[in-house]
């Protein structure tokens, strides 16, 4: 089930309003059977491995508390228990996501398992208390707006939320209208920037040979803002969704592409993961702690599972090890005005996003063999898109650019659309509405089953 789908829509509506007809005691029953349900919506058998997953890190964390307390029972062994249940979700990831039988990956699996692992260390750290009640952490686990694509959510966020449930005010009219303006967004990102952006990518990406080195590189610098808007557009539905149903995920993005280094773009990037594989990855493995060369060896780690994280091909493994040498070869320190750091530091990055998209490293080294030989324009016609389609897609990067700007310098366009009266709200709100109606991309002709980022 889409978060862009009418589906979607009727499934939010109904688990709303039963949400505020429950009483406060039933609400976390309700939650957690509507996130189940939309879970075995995609699959039955993904919501038995997400039961199984969550039944073994719910007895890992009691386990790990009872050690770390030192009760006898345990023996004092917590870290063999951390292992173990570690061990456990890493080899359940890897089969799914590696093996050669054909068995689909499970939905959101990559996502609730590093949420998984990351509250067991903080229970072993002592940062966090192990749940003992088994309906708030199936439900931490479960939770359906971050279900498929994160955020990768901390314990001390999410599940903090979860226990105090009962005793927060759900009819809060200020959190519902914030909350509907992210997933107006949201809808804008995907469905009037993303999915169209995705139709000349896609042909070229898959064709390459058919077209020449302008089609490569204006579609590499538009799947910089395919993937942003996607993704982004993803977070804002489900931060939004969440918000009415009064809890705050973790804002993923911040203005990215405005980082003057590439330290500074993964501060920005897909903060929940970049900021767990620096807490759960990079800082055990030593950090910057141990001099120069250990810092370099810890980065390049550090990105190549997040290479790895991201998918099965190589290229992945190479986008991950190429994001290394950015960090530890950065141009933060470099004497060059601000403006010029960003360009730089962009450029990197959507090479970079070339070697994400691909679908080989054999198809990589063909596009790029085009961009250097064959730098001409050879089948504009063949990227499928319309003059008034591509004026759309101009105007939709002009407006996040200028969204993206206007924040970076304290003005938030969101809380100004909040601050304003009722009429001219509306007017606001009914307009967005009829850019995604009337202007979103729909039809049979294109693929808006998924966002882009489900896949990892």
């Amino acid at each position: 089930m889409n978060f862009t789908s009418l589906a979607f829509l009727a499934f939010f509506m109904i688990v709303w309003m039963g949400y505020l007809i429950f009483p406060s005691g039933g609400r976390k029953i309700w939650l957690l059977a509507a996130s189940y349900l939309f879970c075995a919506l995609f699959s039955v058998t993904a919501l038995c491995i997400l039961f199984v997953s969550t039944l073994v890190t719910y007895l890992g964390g009691l386990a790990l508390e009872t050690g770390r307390k030192g009760e006898k029972a345990a023996g004092g062994t917590e870290k063999t228990v951390f292992w173990a249940v570690t061990g456990f979700h890493i080899l359940a990831l890897g089969f799914f996501k590696y093996n050669t039988l054909g068995i689909l990956l499970p939905v959101g699996i990559s996502f609730y398992t590093f949420q998984a692992i990351g509250y067991l260390a903080d229970v072993q750290r002592g940062n966090m208390e192990a749940e003992r009640n088994f309906l708030n952490f199936a439900l931490f686990q479960a939770f359906f707006p971050r279900l498929i694509q994160g955020p990768i959510e901390r314990s001390g966020n999410l599940l903090t939320q979860i226990r105090t449930l009962p005793e927060r005010k759900l009819r809060d009219w200020e959190r519902i209208r914030e909350g509907g303006l992210l997933i107006l967004w949201g809808l804008c990102e995907k469905l009037l920037i993303a999915d169209r952006i995705a139709i000349p990518v896609n042909a070229v990406y898959s064709q390459f040979g058919a077209f020449g080195g302008v089609e490569i590189a204006l579609t590499t610098l538009l799947y910089a803002f395919q993937i942003y808007c996607d993704f982004s557009g993803y977070t804002d539905i489900a931060r939004g969704t969440a918000r009415i149903l009064g809890f705050d995920l973790t804002a993923n993005f911040c203005r990215p592409y405005l980082a003057d280094s590439v330290q500074d773009f993964w501060r920005r990037w897909h903060q929940s993961l970049s900021s767990w594989l620096r807490d759960y990855l990079y800082i055990p493995l030593g950090g910057s702690r141990k001099g120069r060369f250990r810092r370099a060896l810890n980065i390049m780690l550090t990105f190549l599972v997040s290479g790895i994280w991201h998918g099965t091909g190589f290229h992945f493994l190479v986008w991950g090890g190429l994001h290394g040498l950015g960090q530890i070869f950065d141009i933060k320190n470099w004497k060059l005005p601000g403006i010029m750091k960003r360009l730089l530091v962009f450029l990197f990055v959507d090479l970079t996003w070339m070697v994400f998209r691909v679908n080989s490293l054999g198809d990589l080294k063909g596009m790029i063999r085009i961009l250097v030989t064959d730098f001409r324009l050879r089948d504009f016609a063949g990227m499928e898109l319309t003059v008034l389609e591509w004026l759309l897609i101009f105007l939709g990067i002009l407006l996040v650019l200028c969204k993206d700007l206007a924040n970076e310098r304290g003005f938030g366009f969101r809380q100004w659309i909040l601050r304003q009266n009722a009429v001219l709200r509306c007017l606001i709100y009914t307009g967005l509405v009829a850019a995604v109606v009337i202007l979103g991309v729909y039809g049979a002709a294109y693929d808006t089953s998924q966002f882009l980022y489900t896949q990892f």
